[in-house]
């Protein structure tokens, strides 16, 4: 059901994308006088499609579910507006720690292309900024109390039902990232991409005698850092919705 929402809340964010260029066409066109005075206008296109690490994850790993929808508005020669979309249900045992994270998480920003292409070419290497946003809650499955002295012979046995176990719920985070990419073009409008991101935590609602360890979309936190990384490696498809007048 969590997915359904996703995509519905996409494919209304395209349709919406879609209607605001057909009104502002004219303001958004980037014109260029090439030698003999003839007027070009910059192609715009809109490229959407999905992250395959998180899929394939969620289908090999008993431990993760997770999906990313990505997409990117061009709206200039080298520069493109993104948007990525992504829900996350991750188990993990941090040292005595066992817990679920289950959250959504929205990135907003854009990419610019430091690639010049060859005639006939649509490859980018991209550096870009993002902005991102998590609503998300923590569930303690259970913990152990480590007993260094061997005096309770049972100490070392997880605590699924005692004191702090349960449901975190209405936590948030936000951060930014960096983002250093590349895309290649596989076929006509399609398209194959890798990007590296540095993130900064800016702020994160903690939960009640718990912590935010990890955090969807900004991945894994520590007490004594606020950086974190990540990746993603999409196949996406370009809708082009200008051409270049030749």
């Amino acid at each position: 059901m969590k997915y359904v929402r996703i995509w519905v809340f996409f494919i209304s964010l395209l349709g919406g994308l879609q209607w605001g260029l057909g009104q502002q066409e004219e303001r958004l066109a980037i014109s260029v006088t090439d030698s003999i005075g003839v007027k070009e206008k910059t192609p715009l296109s809109l490229r959407f499609g999905a992250d395959l690490y998180r899929i394939v994850r969620s289908q090999v790993s008993d431990d993760f579910n997770g999906f990313e929808a990505v997409a990117d508005l061009r709206v200039g020669e080298k520069l493109f507006l993104a948007i990525e979309l992504g829900s996350v249900e991750s188990t993990r045992q941090v040292e005595q720690v066992n817990f679920t994270t289950t959250g959504d998480y929205l990135k907003l920003g854009f990419d610019y292309n430091m690639y010049e292409n060859w005639e006939g070419m649509d490859n980018h290497v991209t550096i870009g900024l993002r902005f991102a946003s998590s609503s998300h809650s923590q569930f303690l499955n259970n913990y152990t109390i480590l007993d260094r002295t061997r005096f309770w012979p049972s100490s070392d046995l997880p605590i699924s039902n005692g004191y702090a176990t349960g449901l975190r719920p209405d936590l948030n985070a936000q951060w930014f990232e960096v983002v250093v990419g590349f895309k290649v073009q596989l076929l006509r409008n399609i398209y194959m991409g890798l990007s590296l991101r540095l993130n900064r935590l800016l702020n994160d609602k903690l939960p009640e005698n718990f912590d935010n360890i990890y955090i969807p979309g900004f991945n894994k936190k520590t007490e004594d850092n606020i950086f974190g990384a990540g990746f993603n490696y999409t196949l996406t498809y370009s809708l082009p919705l200008r051409s270049r007048k030749k």
